[in-house]
């Protein structure tokens, strides 16, 4: 009967902390602000230039988010490379000088991202565009050999052909022995039957 009421409870005590944990997460999805972010990106005499706009809506009526700190970066393999962050002035606009001489690819694409980022009244959010703003990657020569190439460097291959050399020599030494051990044994099992 103890057994019973401790289950009971333990089962009770899970189902009060699982709603507790999800009204939590439910409270805080619905405490953010919609809010637009807008992205222009514009190239100048080689001045490449950020522009960030974001405005959120408030009775019907669209209101420039003022004040706010919008990240602009770059993503790359394992993370994103920041670029800069932009405060957004009393109209919700700001600028922001971009680099020229990012690697962007075979082509030189780059994504650009201004995202506001675990803000307290905006969540995250982001706007993202691609423009071939970047200086081309494809420079490495046919002849390199690295890891991250498509040619292994020839010290992996001579290592892995030695340990696959010595892994299938010893399969091969155990199916000979075995052969020959089931020859000797028919040999012997015939000079038996002989005497």
């Amino acid at each position: 009967m103890m057994k019973r009421a401790v289950k009971i409870a333990m089962i009770l005590a899970g189902l009060t902390l699982a709603y507790s944990v999800y009204a939590q997460e439910d409270a805080a999805e619905n405490s953010f602000k919609d809010v637009v972010l807008k992205m222009n990106l514009t190239e100048v005499d080689s001045i490449r230039t950020v522009t960030v706009t974001a405005t959120t809506m408030d009775n019907g009526k669209e209101i420039p988010v003022a004040g706010e700190t919008v990240s602009v970066f770059v993503p790359r393999m394992f993370s994103n490379l920041p670029i800069g962050e932009i405060t957004l002035d009393d109209t919700g606009s700001g600028t922001l000088e971009f680099p020229s001489d990012l690697p962007g690819g075979k082509e030189g694409n780059l994504t650009i991202v201004a995202a506001f980022i675990d803000n307290a009244t905006y969540g995250n959010a982001e706007k993202r565009e691609e423009i071939h703003w970047g200086v081309p990657t494809d420079y490495l020569p046919e002849s390199h050999r690295a890891l991250w190439t498509q040619r292994a460097p020839g010290w992996m291959i001579y290592t892995l052909s030695v340990l696959l050399a010595g892994v299938w020599g010893h399969y091969f030494f155990a199916i000979i022995s075995l052969i020959r051990i089931r020859i000797d044994a028919k040999r012997k099992a015939k000079a038996e039957y002989r005497l």
